[in-house]
């Protein structure tokens, strides 16, 4: 698994960062600093609200370290490109849905290494030869997410006129480069997968619905639109599984702890595309 996770799935990370960064423009920020709530409520809610869903699975079901750390890993994850996809096939709120993904992978280096090594500190202690090397991981974040954003961004300004038709082609190479890095997830992991793929599917799915929950509430609570409320019930539960991925094999050198996040894509992708089916089905204007 190793030369695949040291270089193809870093090139997968460093293409849907890019697809996050030209879905940016100046503009998107300039807006996101007029209403500096929904930005600041969406970032901190996640990073607060995500890690607590995440403790309470734990704490309800006591699952095995494999999803104990699968958990903490999604949890700590930024949110992953897939969800601007989802955002756009719901009538969401796109633009908002990109600039909530690009604030949250801009600030990934700093956050993941902290909540990875508190999630691991708190419930993965008694597990031997478990070091969170905090410094390493934050550089190579720094890398693999700042520095495709601001190529994206770089990219679309160049050339304004082809924006739409390079948006799709990024998005569609994005979308199947991920899909067959959870194929070789699935097939690298399958003994693992099929062994307690119970406990794995109903933490994906808990993780999934009570995240979308939260941002659906948390939307409400602040006095956000339909269309935000739908943004942040899609943007919470769909984290950048490929870097859990990365984190979990070439820095913390446990390939085990990447068969949640395969299967988690998998359950979020039949309840996402039932969203998407029901909204669509009957369509509102969204305001």
């Amino acid at each position: 698994m190793d030369p695949i996770v040291d270089v193809v799935i870093p090139v997968v990370i460093f293409l849907m960062m890019m697809v996050v960064g030209h879905g940016l423009t100046p503009s998107d920020f300039r807006r996101s600093a007029t209403d500096l709530r929904a930005l600041v409520a969406a970032t901190f809610g996640q990073l607060i609200l995500l890690p607590l869903i995440a403790t309470l699975i734990v704490l309800v079901f006591e699952p095995g370290p494999a999803v104990v750390a699968g958990l903490v890993l999604v949890a700590a994850c930024p949110g992953g490109s897939i969800s601007n996809f989802y955002a756009c096939l719901a009538h969401a709120n796109s633009a908002l849905s990109v600039t909530l993904t690009a604030v949250s992978c801009l600030l990934s280096f700093l956050t993941m290494p902290a909540l990875v090594a508190a999630g691991f500190f708190f419930w993965l202690d008694d597990v031997p030869a478990i070091e969170v090397p905090i410094v390493t991981l934050a550089a190579q974040l720094l890398l693999l997410v700042a520095l495709p954003i601001g190529l994206g961004m770089a990219l679309r300004a160049w050339r304004p006129a082809t924006t739409d038709t390079r948006d799709l082609l990024l998005r569609r190479l994005s979308l199947a480069a991920l899909v067959a890095v959870v194929a070789f997830v699935v097939y690298d992991q399958w003994a693992a997968i099929v062994a307690d793929i119970g406990v794995f599917a109903l933490a994906g799915l808990l993780f999934t619905v009570l995240s979308m929950v939260a941002g659906y509430l948390l939307a409400w609570i602040t006095g956000r639109t339909v269309a935000d409320r739908l943004t942040y019930l899609i943007e919470f539960p769909c984290r950048n599984l490929a870097l859990a991925v990365v984190v979990a094999v070439s820095i913390l050198g446990h390939p085990d702890f990447v068969a949640f996040a395969a299967v988690l894509l998998l359950v979020q992708a039949l309840i996402m595309i039932s969203l998407v089916a029901f909204l669509r089905r009957e369509p509102a204007t969204r305001g």
